[in-house]
């Protein structure tokens, strides 16, 4: 508890001594309070409030209680002290004062509320039904026009707690009791439970943001805040989680859910203080000893300790269904889905109606693969709760992906809509076997089953079907385990990126999470999928740049070996989130070329037994006081080694608009990264080719490895097209090329090269590079058909031509004509129809006309 001062002591004794003294001129049973006592009482009553808000339960209770006893009337004194014995878990001490607070103010709906609600959350459901239907007996003595706000919500809350509809109850009590007080806390509160209640985030949020807005500064406002963003947005969540906890340090709550944001992170020790907090405001703490018993099993691997944890975790309420589904849904975030499952499924065994838990573990067998299962659960919850907005996606989800194409085979299970299928499904399931073949062995890991893959054109069918909610923009692709998703490579959300490797990169991850048991830490699993996207091809993958050079040498923003997952967790922006992955991949690098292959797999094994990440690396790479250091010391080298002879130094600003001084700085500092870069751009202004190919060949020789956009490269490039020097264009092109796997504008002009050229070999290689980018490009896939043919590749190009038909080709008179000429020889009554398709296209089009008259 945090120490207060004799002032702060002094204070509180005057504050009682106030209230004691307005409940004696208050307490009068049969006299009517005159306006001057009710005043005085319900200042008192504010200051109980705001000493309520900042945690001081204990206090309040004790108040609470004495001032009752001196015959105070006003309800609310019996609310803050049955509230504050809850607070500190006094669960049969807040039973019993709610009990007596029913008795004495038996026409209270608020109070008559807070009986029920206390019954109902200590498991006392008989009670609590009882309770509920005295609710609704006093609900009819009181005429509609005399219900005041409160009691509006008090009886929207009971009629929910009755199974009554929703959207009636927002309409008939909740709304109506916003109109007769807007400053009402209750009213927002209950409306954005209600939204949370059936997973629709964004509502709840704009249910406690109005009510910060019309009541004021609340906690319990900010505490529904941070409710509503915990599954969307980590950052905000913790940012509303401090709020509620710099005006109440006690508050049960905001520490549990700040704990459970910490066990998220991989930070244990900071979640144990968090949730010593907790425990000592609240010793019975359900949410508390839930979470202590997830870090039992995901730091400790101690089973025995996490099971006494579940067990004082049910001390008030032994079938608590909320305990075993919040360690369920911890053990799921970290990728224990299997076990996660598992709890929720005990749950549903004690509890069968408990939606949340029918709902997590849909989503859980949706990440195992387990689909037919997940669809049947999430429509029992739709059928149980019509509003839930999670259940009603994954019903879109289901009717959307019964129509997709299904390819089985012993290996994979590949679903996607059936065009997809077509354009490119068989060079993705042709890149699965490759890795599984490479990858499986490396590892040492056998399969038992085949893994799933789905790929949705829609990112809003990707978010759903990955995070059960809309979001995750940007991301490409997830693995589960045995289950990987990905956005289409002709999706908005992909377009832009190599979807060959990213595919490769995830099923890196079924391999290296299935030979770990789902126990690795994300920066090992994530750091060995961007390496072996390097292993396959030196293209792929992520590899230094001007901007991780600067985060390491200037930023210091480096993350300790110790601490890698961090880097992910703590990330601000996108590109702290890339460097993350990047600083991972070259631990990765760094561990196997000092310590082996092997050493590296008895990391992985020594991970699937529960091990914790720096206990293993210890174990078999060395102690981590000299790994840190050593490791820090490999990423300064490999950053100091780029471009090592450029000046990297700030350019002086004022010289961008004077290039005769520019000029003269550049011949004074001719390594000027920034200073070349803009010499390079007045030259292109004023058409100065030969010069600017020039340049353009100084910032290459100075920094060989950046392909960038303002790189030497597309500097000389642009000059040397501009130039019309087609060789030397074509071998620099060839080169960027070779360093990377998403610049899709030098792929096209590579293929436009060859094709004048007649490189037919470099034409289907520049061809395939644009293809792994964006398949449903016509042009890559014509250049494909066209290499095929030319090389006597008959079934690459069938195949190609074949694509290129469902891409809306520019002549597809054309593309039907060459299926005809390559398949005249193997299915003759196909190839004449392809011919007469071309023909009613091009009715003068010669050579089919021949082709036709020469078949029989």
């Amino acid at each position: 508890m945090h120490k207060r001062s004799h002032q702060e002591r002094a204070s509180w004794r005057c504050k009682v001594g106030r209230w004691i003294i307005v409940a004696a001129l208050c307490a009068s049973a049969h006299a009517q309070q005159t306006d001057t006592q009710r005043i005085l009482e319900n200042e008192q009553i504010k200051e109980v409030s705001a000493a309520f808000d900042r945690g001081l339960y204990e206090r309040v209770a004790k108040a609470c209680d004495y001032v009752i006893a001196q015959g105070a009337q006003a309800p609310e004194w019996h609310v803050y002290l049955v509230r504050s014995l809850v607070a500190n878990g006094k669960a049969e001490e807040a039973i019993k004062m709610a009990e007596r607070a029913a008795r004495l103010h038996g026409n209270e709906l608020p109070l008559l509320l807070l009986r029920q609600q206390t019954l109902e959350g200590y498991g006392r459901k008989d009670e609590a039904q009882t309770a509920l239907k005295a609710i609704n007996e006093v609900a009819r003595k009181i005429a509609p026009k005399d219900r005041k706000a409160a009691d509006l919500v008090a009886l929207g809350q009971a009629a929910l707690a009755a199974g009554a509809d929703p959207a009636k109850v927002l309409q008939q009590y909740l709304t109506p009791a916003k109109r007769k007080d807007v400053k009402l806390e209750a009213a927002y509160l209950a409306s954005g439970d209600l939204a949370l209640k059936h997973s629709d985030y964004a509502k709840a949020a704009n249910e406690f943001r109005a009510g910060l807005k019309e009541h004021g500064e609340s906690p319990e406002l900010r505490f529904g805040l941070a409710r509503a963003f915990a599954s969307g947005d980590r950052g905000k969540s913790l940012e509303y989680l401090e709020r509620v906890l710099e005006t109440n340090p006690h508050h049960e709550g905001a520490l549990v859910l700040k704990a459970e944001h910490l066990i998220g992170a991989e930070k244990f020790a900071e979640a144990e203080i968090t949730l010593a907090g907790a425990i000592e405001t609240n010793e019975h703490s359900a949410g508390a000893w839930a979470l202590r018993s997830v870090i039992a099993m995901l730091q400790d691997n101690d089973p025995a300790k996490a099971s006494s944890f579940r067990t004082q975790a049910l001390t008030l309420w032994d079938k608590n269904p909320e305990v075993d589904h919040q360690i369920g849904k911890c053990l799921s975030r970290a990728y224990r889905f299997a076990e996660g499952a598992q709890q929720q499924r005990e749950v549903l065994a004690l509890n069968a109606d408990f939606m949340p838990a029918k709902l997590q573990l849909a989503s859980d067998l949706m990440r195992l693969g387990q689909t037919d299962e997940a669809w049947k659960l999430a429509a029992e919850v739709r059928a149980a709760d019509a509003y839930n907005t999670q259940a009603h996606n994954l019903g879109l989800l289901e009717t959307e992906m019964g129509g997709y194409h299904v390819e089985k085979a012993d290996d994979f299970i590949l679903r996607m809509p059936l065009r997809d299928w077509q354009v490119y499904g068989g060079r993705a399931l042709q890149l699965l076997r490759e890795a599984r073949a490479v990858l499986a062995p490396k590892y040492g890991h056998t399969f038992i089953k085949p893994t799933m893959v789905e790929f949705f054109p829609s990112q809003q069918d990707f978010a759903i079907r990955t995070f059960g909610a809309l979001g995750g923009q940007g991301l490409l692709g997830v693995c589960f385990g045995t289950v990987i998703t990905m956005n289409s490579p002709g999706s908005l959300a992909h377009g832009r990126s190599n979807w060959e490797a990213t595919l490769w990169h995830e099923f890196c991850h079924v391999v290296t999470l299935s030979v770990t048991n789902n126990r690795m830490p994300r920066w090992l699993s994530e750091g060995i999928s961007v390496y072996e996207e390097r292993q396959r091809d030196p293209a792929w993958g992520m590899r230094m740049t001007a901007d991780y050079r600067r985060m390491i040498l200037e930023d210091n923003k480096l993350t300790p070996l110790g601490q890698m997952s961090g880097a992910f967790l703590n990330a601000k922006d996108g590109d702290e989130i890339m460097f993350a992955y990047y600083q991972s991949s070259m631990a990765v690098e760094w561990l196997v070329s000092k310590h082996g292959w092997e050493a590296l797999r008895k990391v992985l094994a020594d991970l699937a037994t529960g091990d914790r990440i720096n206990t293993v690396l210890e174990k078999n790479m060395g102690p981590m006081d000299q790994l840190e250091p050593q490791f820090r010391e490999f990423m300064t080298s490999q950053a100091k080694a780029y471009a090592p002879q450029a000046d990297w130094s700030k350019l002086d600003p004022a010289l961008a608009d004077e290039p005769a001084k520019l000029s003269e700085f550049i011949k004074a500092n001719p390594n000027h990264l920034e200073g070349l870069a803009l010499i390079a751009e007045q030259l292109a202004a004023d058409k100065a080719w030969d010069q600017m190919a020039e340049v353009g060949q100084h910032l290459i020789d100075l920094n060989p490895e950046d392909v960038s956009a303002s790189s030497g490269y597309w500097v000389k490039g642009k000059a040397l097209h501009q130039l019309k020097k087609v060789p030397e264009e074509t071998a620099l092109l060839r080169v960027m090329a070779a360093k990377s796997s998403d610049s899709m504008p030098v792929f096209l002009r590579l293929m436009e090269l060859d094709a004048e050229s007649k490189s037919m070999p470099e034409l289907e290689q520049d061809a395939a590079r644009a293809f792994a980018i964006n398949p449903f490009l016509p042009q890559p896939t014509h250049s494909l058909a066209n290499a095929a043919e030319a090389q006597g590749k008959a079934d690459a190009a069938l195949a190609a031509y074949q694509r290129l038909l469902l891409l809306n080709p520019p002549n597809p008179a054309l593309v039907r004509f060459k299926l005809a000429t390559l398949l005249q020889s193997r299915d003759a009554a196909q190839a004449k129809r392809h011919l007469l398709d071309a023909l009613v296209l091009a009715p003068r089009y010669r050579e089919a006309l021949d082709l036709l008259k020469s078949m029989p």
